[in-house]
Formats: structure tokens, C-alpha cells, sequence
């Protein structure tokens, strides 16, 4: 059954100025949370990994060389880049979002989804969808801005607009760089963990991590749990 179609996350400017931020940076976030996704991989050693929301496929290189991986972005030109940086036999990139994972009922024994329910309208239909790829007693990990945060991340906005619960805006990344109509849907934590229980999943843990020098709530909220 298909859902609902996520509206525009990249359009052709904001997806050459993610390129260029995530291949000429070093900023540690990334860093970090790559390293906690590999120690999170490497506890669970799945055997079939699906990546949503994978942009360039960065991630893609915290899975064991046995996994089968899966990276899904609805980005045309993020994910030619993707293919470009991490081509491997055990390497799939294909078009399809939240809403759309272009995998079948029940195929993969795990799944990761770093920075995309901020920019999720519906997290239900994303959950249950989650929910339909996911192999019994298969575990996901979801990574996502911390609600408790949102007064501090729009001081990382040149400029922004809110509409409902949807901020749209120019967000700095600094150098003089910057992400031209970002979106960030300001759901409540509790919309957040209601919407992955009603799809049929066990929520494991939640945690807060990233970037504690600038917040000490931590940007991030980390999601873990089980089908």
C-alpha cells in the first residue's frame, strides 16, 4: 500500500548546497553520530540493513562488508552522488521516502533513519510503514531533532517562517554557507513515541545526544526499538 508522497525535501539548489556541506565540512556531529550508529550496527550485525533518508550514503559505511545495504532518498542528485562516493555489490541506492520505502513486507532485519522525521509531516504513516519492511524482532534506530531544543535551533536560522507546526527558513551553517529552505516540523516528543507504538512497534530506549558543549539537553533524540 502506498501512502501519502512526502512533499520536496531537496530541491536542486538546497540538494547541491547539502552536497557541498557534507563532503567539504568536518563538522562533528556527523562524526559522532556515525560512530554511534557503527557501535549500534556492530552490537546487532544484521544481515539486511535499509537506510532511509540516506542522502549520500555516508552511513552506509558504519555496516559490516556482509550487510546488505539499502539507502533510499527521494533526491535524484543526492543520490547519484551516493552512487558515485560508495558503490559496492552489497550497495543498493534507490528513489522512495518515508512514506514509500521501496522494500518488500517483512525483508530487512534493520533499519536507520538519521535527521528525516524533523522534516516528516505525518510520523504515522512513516512508522507504519517502518513497521511493514521490518522483520519480526527486527530493531531500528531513529535519530531526530530534540523537541526540547527547538528554541535554541531556530537561533540557527538566517531567517524563518512558521506555519502550524512547520518552520521553513534559510539555516546557517556558518563560512557563509547555508541550507536555502529547510523544513523542520516542530512535533512533540510525545507525537513523536505515539506515532511508533501505534504502528505495532516496542519502543527500547530514548536518549538525547549531540553537540553538548552548544546544548546540554543534547540536539538529538535517539530512538531505539523493536518490532
Amino acid at each position: 500500500m502506498k501512502y501519502l508522497k512526502m512533499k520536496t525535501l531537496y530541491d536542486k539548489v538546497l540538494a547541491r548546497e547539502w552536497i557541498d556541506w557534507v563532503e567539504n565540512s568536518s563538522e562533528g556531529t556527523r562524526t559522532e553520530l556515525f560512530h554511534f550508529i557503527k557501535k549500534w550496527l556492530s552490537k546487532y550485525k544484521p544481515k539486511v540493513l535499509g537506510d532511509i533518508g540516506c542522502g549520500q550514503g555516508a552511513f552506509s559505511r558504519a555496516a559490516s562488508a556482509k550487510t546488505k545495504y539499502f539507502g533510499i532518498d527521494p533526491s535524484q542528485i543526492i543520490l547519484k552522488h551516493a552512487k558515485k562516493l560508495f558503490s559496492s555489490p552489497n550497495k543498493k541506492f534507490m528513489i522512495g521516502d518515508a512514506y514509500n520505502i521501496p522494500l518488500r513486507k517483512a525483508s530487512v532485519d534493520a533499519l536507520i533513519s538519521i535527521w528525516v522525521w524533523s522534516h516528516l509531516e505525518n510520523p504515522e504513516l512513516a512508522a507504519k510503514e517502518m513497521f511493514r519492511v521490518l522483520k519480526s524482532q527486527g530493531r531500528f534506530l531513529i535519530i531526530t531533532a530534540n523537541p526540547e531544543t527547538y528554541k535554541e535551533r531556530k537561533t540557527f536560522y538566517k531567517k524563518y517562517a512558521i506555519k502550524g507546526n512547520l518552520l521553513t527558513g534559510i539555516f546557517d551553517l556558518g563560512g557563509g554557507k547555508t541550507l536555502t529552505g529547510t523544513t523542520l516540523y516542530l512535533h512533540t516528543k510525545e507525537q513523536i513515541t505515539k506515532a511508533i507504538k501505534h504502528a505495532g512497534f516496542h519502543i527500547n530506549y530514548i536518549k538525547r545526544t549531540g553537540q553538548a558543549a552548544s546544548s546540554n539537553k543534547g540536539l538529538y533524540l535517539v530512538i531505539e526499538g523493536s518490532k
